[in-house]
């Protein structure tokens, strides 16, 4: 397995020159991409709400985007780039390949109803500078912008991440007009690794470990930082008509000011749980919370959509391996005979026998999913189109872990 790590640094480099040739180089290549597009239609299935939880279906017709992807496109398209291009080559293929990254980012949202049909414009300076272009010594760069012409230095040396990304390999830069990202790959075998279901709810993480049992994550200081902020920024909007450029200055501190604390929240969280657990794979499910605003109130969907699920399994995926299992029923189904169970207050009793709180049931499931073994039981059919069959036997939680954002540590109480 690879980690990659990226940093920024400033510079005093004079790149405005190849930072503005490079968009348009970037905007070209958009551009001869989009009118090689081919269009085509496909028929797609919409609904919209009747009363309660009935819905009107109805088809339309939509047209696809299918971009050209074959060598030799791709081979005319970087001699046509290369007409009048003074820099070297090399950044060519860069401006290519994130061309395509663009255009597929696009049409992802796109297809989500999220974007038009209309084509996007490179508004940002950078260059990706492929490791082509690089020549590396120990934590010196040397860039070539033009050949045996004209380059930029880099030393890293002194920055305060030297020492953590001592001897990993430099991957591709990407320069700005103030300030360089630099990306740090490291090659890692991980032996003997202990997979761990994690349960995603509102207020915590409910983690199940195979040794240390139940482990609950406290996330309602994320929850209170959220609504505290929210509090503060609905109550400026209502101010705004009165006082807009004054109200608009203090909208831009607060929102920053929210996204900082939750930043750091996160990034303290991740580094806890990866070191409380170094040696885990960490077992998500595959969660998408817009589908979940559906059938929820008003009040429920504003406390959903604080919810940070998919950024804590970004920063988590920087240290600690992830994976992903099929969410479906893995609060709700009984670990011993499959039946599909019902909550009252936070606990699930089955016919079977079996009892437990709903949110060690579902942290159990989805470690139970990792593992790559179903859901047993006649009345559940919850297997993904990999999953093998197999049988279950329950195990009881040992332990409670309640995290201490100010401590250093996890503390362990027995449950």
């Amino acid at each position: 397995m690879k980690i990659v790590l990226t940093y920024r640094m400033n510079h005093n480099w004079n790149a405005q020159e190849l930072l503005t040739e490079y968009q348009k180089l970037l905007q070209r290549a958009i551009d001869e991409i989009w009118e090689n597009t081919e269009w085509k239609e496909k028929l797609v299935k919409h609904r919209y709400r009747i009363e309660g939880r009935k819905y009107k279906y109805y088809t339309t017709a939509r047209l696809i985007p299918y971009f050209p992807k074959t060598n030799e496109f791709k081979r005319e398209l970087r001699n046509k780039l290369l007409r009048n291009w003074v820099f070297a080559k090399h950044y060519v293929d860069s401006a290519i390949k994130t061309a395509y990254s663009i255009l597929e980012s696009w049409r992802k949202n796109y297809l989500k109803g999220r974007r038009k049909r209309k084509k996007p414009e490179a508004k940002r300076k950078f260059v990706r500078v492929k490791t082509t272009l690089m020549k590396v010594e120990d934590s010196k760069i040397r860039i070539t912008v033009k050949p045996r012409e004209e380059c930029l230095e880099l030393d890293y040396s002194n920055e305060w991440f030297y020492e953590r990304v001592k001897g990993w390999k430099v991957g591709e830069l990407i320069i700005r007009e103030n300030d360089v990202l630099l990306t740090f790959s490291k090659e890692v075998e991980f032996t003997g690794r202990v997979k761990i279901g994690v349960d995603c709810n509102l207020m915590s993480l409910d983690i199940y470990h195979p040794e240390k049992g139940w482990i609950k994550v406290d996330l309602s200081e994320l929850h209170r930082i959220a609504e505290t902020y929210d509090r503060i920024i609905d109550g400026l909007k209502s101010l705004q008509r009165k006082a807009p450029k004054r109200i608009s200055r203090l909208l831009k501190k607060y929102y920053s000011r929210r996204k900082n604390r939750i930043e750091d929240f996160l990034n303290k969280l991740a580094v806890q749980l990866s070191r409380e657990f170094p040696d885990a794979v960490f077992i998500f499910e595959d969660l998408n919370k817009f589908k979940m605003f559906e059938n929820g109130s008003r009040v429920f969907n504003r406390k959903l959509s604080r919810s940070t699920w998919n950024k804590i399994v970004q920063k988590l995926s920087y240290r600690v391996p992830v994976e992903f299992v099929n969410p479906a029923h893995t609060s709700s189904t009984c670990p011993r005979c499959g039946s599909r169970l019902k909550s009252r207050k936070g606990l699930v009793v089955c016919r079977c026998g079996f009892k437990a709180d709903r949110q060690f049931l579902g942290a159990f499931n989805v470690f139970v999913r990792g593992l790559g073994v179903a859901l047993s039981g006649d009345e559940a059919n919850d297997l993904l189109p990999d999953e093998p069959g197999g049988e279950l036997r329950l195990v009881s939680p040992k332990s409670v872990v309640r995290v201490e954002l100010n401590g250093r540590t996890f503390t362990h109480i027995l449950s």
